[in-house]
């Protein structure tokens, strides 16, 4: 039984891709994405970010008019 954290021997191994494949891909894929994600995160938060600039003209609910 082989013991839990014993060194690996990964002499023989070759992978079909590098590093800067790796990198490559990686930054090509957040390039598509990109714009999707910041897209939902624009629906997610600019209804709050309203709610805060609204509540500020209007004097909100910590305002010192109480």
């Amino acid at each position: 039984m082989p013991v839990l954290g014993a060194a690996l021997d990964f002499t023989g191994i070759t992978l079909p891709f590098t590093v800067n494949d790796l990198v490559g891909s990686g930054s090509a894929l957040l390039g598509l994405v990109g714009a999707f994600v910041l897209l939902g995160l624009a629906f997610r938060f600019v209804p709050k970010l309203i709610g805060l600039i609204v509540g500020a003209f209007r004097g909100g609910a910590g305002s010192r008019n109480n």
